[in-house]
């Protein structure tokens, strides 16, 4: 059970930190970027005087390194060095060519013009992590989800990278430039460069397998260099849980002064320096227990590394995680290559069906401007993420309005019969929009002679956009096991009504001139009402079609 939960229509406000300084001074804060909301940080931090630090950057890897490790802890978080020093280290990432226009072309087919839309977040982010903001203003946290999103449009192969998000965020604060924090990530996760000694510097993991196996580094690595800790976790906890959740200590739960200065390594060294912090937070957290089996250890871990600036200061972390002996580059590279190897033999780890689903189903994808009197492009953006993947590639086109083509079912039947599949949306006088993915042509009403029956495949699905996105499933997608008849009644339609879902309620009924309907919770899609009060005026229906760019 992770302790994070989430969703994607916010972040959290990250945890609350203090920073030694005069804290009447505070053109500090004009260090950061415009996307973070200053007043926000202001509450929360005590921000000394920006002293400009305009060293010049060693250009060899390891005087960088050394040079880095010594001066980080002396800079406060509005120290100008800063901008400069990661514009720099990410800018020797190779990455490949013609990133920004390739970005921006991006962004316009994604987003539009303006860029304002605000997306859900593509699945290779963890749905049951709830991720810091760190002071992004929500200016800043639509810029975080273009980044990410545009990222796994361009880069398919790309399929899992939770850490994504938080590290954008970060990055976001000093670095000018969108396109900049896009390059930046992106070459994180593809580079291919070597160090001096020829080892590659590795920075996210980009698969399942891969995050799978960088835990299992760490594992290895706490044997090694947390021993005490170690064993004491396997005695009083399930380590693999635990070890599982190490770098949300860093990520989900450390302060914002202490990810800054951790980051001020990572960016030029890679993963080992977040496993040597992780290794560190381990045996200070065991040796402040003092052997104290808490109630729940993996809260215990979180809440110490949120109270961390109590117990340590930050640059006693980086000393000491600096000192463990030959926690080098290459042993986490061969670790990770084995665990990696093993993994692969055995198979991808399952992976967990919610029901309701909060996020997208696959990676985000460009659509083509629709005229909808009911959905905006960001609307409809998020039904396509939930369509079965062979459908995403499908340009969306409206084949029926209520507005255009009259209030009556048969006049709907009439122009989705040589369609399918279909998506079914209603807006009711309260502005409530809801509807279904329906995946079998309504031609089947045709026929008034056919009794009234229940038809369609369990690929359909449910789903309410307002106050925000919930899909609801076949109940079978998740439990295949014992399900009776009135778990599969997907959608009976004649001329008199149309109902989607049934089983103790219908999921959603629609009386023959689409004006009045009710929804109720159904065992076919285990749904919640649709609307907040059961009952429903329609104002509008709409009927999208899916249409090959070819077409």
């Amino acid at each position: 059970m992770k302790v994070f939960t989430y969703d994607v229509s916010t972040f959290e406000e990250g945890p609350r930190i203090g920073v030694n300084g005069d804290s009447k001074q505070t053109e500090g804060v004009l260090v950061f970027t415009s996307w973070v909301d200053k007043g926000l940080l202001q509450k929360n931090l005590s921000l000394p005087h920006a002293e400009v630090d305009l060293t010049h950057l060693p250009s060899r890897d390891k005087d960088l390194k050394k040079y880095i490790r010594s001066l980080s802890w002396q800079w406060d978080l509005t120290n100008g060095v800063r901008p400069g020093l990661w514009s720099q280290v990410v800018a020797r990432l190779q990455g490949r060519a013609h990133q920004r226009e390739e970005y921006e072309q991006c962004k316009k087919s994604l987003f539009g013009e303006r860029g304002e839309m605000s997306p859900p977040l593509p699945t290779l982010a963890d749905r049951s992590v709830q991720f810091p903001s760190y002071f992004l203003s929500q200016g800043g946290l639509c810029v975080v989800r273009r980044i990410v999103t545009v990222l796994a449009y361009l880069h398919p192969d790309i399929t899992w990278c939770p850490v994504l998000i938080p590290v954008t965020c970060v990055l976001l604060h000093y670095l000018q430039e969108e396109v900049k924090v896009y390059q930046a990530v992106a070459n994180m996760l593809t580079h291919t460069g070597r160090t001096e000694k020829g080892e590659r510097r590795m920075y996210l993991m980009d698969t399942r397998l891969s995050h799978e196996a960088m835990n299992r580094v760490f594992s290895d690595l706490a044997k090694r260099y947390a021993k005490a800790a170690y064993v004491f976790l396997k005695d009083f906890s399930d380590v693999d849980a635990v070890m599982s959740e190490w770098i949300w200590w860093i990520f989900g739960a450390l302060p914002f002064e202490y990810v800054v200065h951790v980051m001020d390594c990572y960016l030029v060294e890679g993963m080992k320096v977040l496993y040597r912090v992780g290794v560190i937070l381990l045996v200070k957290w065991h040796k402040q227990i003092n052997g104290a089996p808490p109630s729940d250890v993996r809260q215990s871990i979180q809440d110490w590394c949120r109270n961390i600036s109590s117990h340590i200061p930050v640059k006693d972390i980086l000393k000491k995680a600096f000192k463990i002996r030959n926690l080098s580059r290459k042993l986490c590279s061969t670790l990770q290559q084995r665990h990696l190897a093993t993994l692969q033999r055995k198979g991808a780890p399952a992976i967990t069906i919610d029901s309701p689903t909060h996020t997208a189903t696959h990676g985000s994808i460009a659509l083509s401007p629709v005229e909808s009197n009911v959905l905006n492009h960001a609307q409809i953006h998020q039904l396509w993420c939930w369509l079965p993947q062979r459908f995403s590639l499908y340009e969306p086109r409206v084949i029926f309005s209520s507005h255009e083509d009259g209030y009556h079912l048969r006049n709907l039947y009439q122009k989705c019969a040589d369609n399918q599949p279909i998506l079914l949306v209603i807006k009711t006088k309260n502005d409530e929009i809801f509807g279904a993915f329906i995946t079998e042509s309504l031609d089947y009403t045709a026929d008034k002679n056919k009794s009234r029956a229940y038809f369609g495949t369990g690929e359909m699905f449910l789903f309410s956009l307002t106050p925000g996105p919930v899909r609801y499933p076949w109940v079978g997608v998740a439990d295949s096991g014992d399900l009776s008849p009135s778990h599969s009644m997907f959608i009976s339609a004649d001329n008199t009504s149309l109902v989607i879902g049934g089983g103790d309620g219908d999921g959603i009924f629609l009386d023959q001139e689409m004006n009045r309907g009710h929804t109720k919770r159904c065992k076919t899609f285990n749904n919640a009402p649709l609307c907040a009060s059961g009952d429903f005026h329609c104002v509008s229906v709409e009927v999208l079609g899916l249409q090959q760019e070819d077409d």
